[in-house]
C-alpha cells in the first residue's frame, strides 16, 4: 500500500470516535487492516480482509502467531511499548515478511497511532504480494537463463582461440618431459633436469588456470552478491579478454587503483559484463589501424558509493544510434549480431542496482561505463 493509503487510515483513526465510521472507511480494502494494543497485542479492531484470514472472533486475540506475519521486536523502529500518546502517530515497521506456515509474502506496514480512547497503538496494514513476488522470481530465473546461455554462446565463439591458448603450453610441457626423458637416457643427474621440470610444472599450473577460469565462466549458479574486491573481478576478466585481444592484434591497456573499496556483487555476473563489453570492443575495431588498436579497462570510485567500471575502444563507434535503443532486445549494429549481449549486460547491472552507460570516445571508438555499489553503501 502506498503512502498516502497509511495516512489516510491513520487520519481515520484519530479522528472517528465508533468502529461503525472504520468499518465504512477500511471495510472495502483489500488489505488486511488491523489495530492492536502497543503493549499487549490484543487487537481491538479487523476489518472483513484481515477477518476472512483469521475468522469472525479476531478481535480479542492476540495478533502475534496468526495469518498475517509480524516483524521480530528487533525489526521495528522504535518499541511499540515504550511510546507516549504525544510521540503518535510515528513509523513503526515497512517492509515485506514471509509468512512460513502459508508461504505467501505480504508487504506489512505498521505505524503507531492514538485509539478512541487515548491509548498508543499499532495500526498494520498487511497486503498480500505473492503473485509480484513470484512473478519477480520467474523473471529472475528466466534472466539467469539467458545470463548462462549467453555465456554459453561467448565460450563457443572462444572455443578454438582457448584451444590454441591452451595448446601453447601444453606443447612446452610435451617438450619438456621429452627433453627430460632424453637427459635421463644420457645419464643427467637430478639437478640437471630440475630446471626444465620446474617449467613444465609452471606450464601445467598455466594450462590449469585457464580451464579453471572457463570453468568458473560457464558454470551454472544461483546468483551470490557479496563484498568482492574490484581487482579480483578485473584480473580474471582480464585474463580471458587478453588471451581474444592477442590474437587480434589489440593491445589491452588496464589502468585501476589496488586499493578501490569492495563492490557488493556476483564476481561470475560482472565478470560476463566485462567480456561482453571487451568482445565488443574488439570487434569494432576490426577496421582500425593496427597500430591504434587498444582496448581500455578503467576501474574508479565515482562518488561516496559506487565504483565505476569502462571499457573504452577505438572503433568505428555508435554513429546515429539511438542510445536508449542501443540496449534493447535485438537491436544490433554488427551484420550477424543477435543483439542480446547489451541488454543481457544491462540486466545484470541494474541487478547489481548499478547502470550501464554508453558515451563516445573523444579519441573515437565508444566508451560503455557502468556502476557497482560499495560493499557498505549496499547494505546501508
Amino acid at each position: 500500500m502506498q503512502n498516502a493509503g497509511m495516512e489516510n487510515v491513520v487520519a481515520a483513526v484519530d479522528i472517528n470516535s465508533a468502529s461503525e465510521p472504520l468499518d465504512a472507511v477500511l471495510g472495502g480494502l483489500e488489505a488486511a487492516v488491523y489495530v492492536a494494543d502497543a503493549c499487549n497485542g490484543k487487537i481491538l479492531f479487523a476489518n472483513r480482509a484481515f477477518q476472512a484470514l483469521h475468522g469472525d472472533n479476531a478481535v480479542g486475540q492476540v495478533l502475534r502467531g496468526l495469518v498475517v506475519p509480524l516483524p521480530e521486536r528487533g525489526d521495528y523502529r522504535v518499541d511499540p511499548r515504550g511510546i507516549d500518546a504525544a510521540d503518535a502517530p510515528c513509523e513503526l515497521f515497512d517492509g515485506e515478511l514471509l509468512q512460513p506456515r502459508t508461504g505467501r509474502w505480504y508487504h506489512v506496514r505498521e505505524q503507531a497511532v492514538r485509539w478512541i480512547d487515548g491509548r498508543v497503538v499499532r495500526l498494520g496494514i498487511a497486503t498480500d504480494i505473492t503473485g509480484r513476488k513470484k512473478t519477480a522470481e520467474i523473471t529472475r530465473q528466466q534472466e539467469e537463463r539467458s545470463a548462462r546461455a549467453a555465456r554459453l554462446v561467448t565460450l563457443g565463439e572462444m572455443a578454438s582461440m582457448l584451444a590454441h591458448e591452451l595448446n601453447q603450453p601444453l606443447s612446452a610441457i610435451v617438450n619438456y618431459c621429452n627433453g627430460c626423458v632424453t637427459r635421463m637416457q644420457l645419464g643427467a643427474g637430478a639437478q640437471e633436469l630440475l630446471p626444465a621440470m620446474q617449467k613444465a610444472a609452471a606450464q601445467a599450473e598455466r594450462a590449469g588456470k585457464i580451464i579453471a577460469r572457463i570453468r568458473a565462466f560457464v558454470k551454472k549458479s544461483e546468483p551470490r552478491r557479496r563484498a568482492t574486491p574490484v581487482a579480483a573481478i578485473l584480473e580474471e576478466a582480464l585474463a580471458l579478454i587478453e588471451i581474444d585481444a592477442r590474437r587480434r592484434g589489440v593491445r589491452l591497456v588496464s589502468e585501476f587503483a589496488t586499493d578501490l573499496p569492495d563492490v557488493y556483487a556476483d564476481q561470475i555476473m560482472i565478470e560476463q559484463v566485462l567480456l561482453n563489453l571487451a568482445r565488443n570492443g574488439l570487434d569494432a575495431m576490426s577496421d582500425t589501424p593496427d597500430d591504434e588498436r587498444v582496448l581500455g579497462v578503467r576501474a574508479r570510485t565515482g562518488g561516496e558509493r559506487f565504483v565505476e567500471i569502462s571499457v573504452i575502444d577505438r572503433g568505428h563507434g555508435l554513429g546515429e544510434v539511438d542510445m536508449e535503443w542501443l540496449f534493447q532486445p535485438f537491436v544490433t549494429t554488427k551484420d550477424e549480431g543477435m543483439g542480446m549481449g547489451l541488454p543481457i549486460c544491462r540486466s545484470i547491472v541494474e541487478y547489481h542496482d548499478g547502470r550501464l552507460m554508453a558515451a563516445p570516445n573523444p579519441e573515437g571508438g565508444t566508451i560503455f561505463t557502468f556502476t557497482l555499489p560499495i560493499e557498505e553503501a549496499a547494505r546501508e
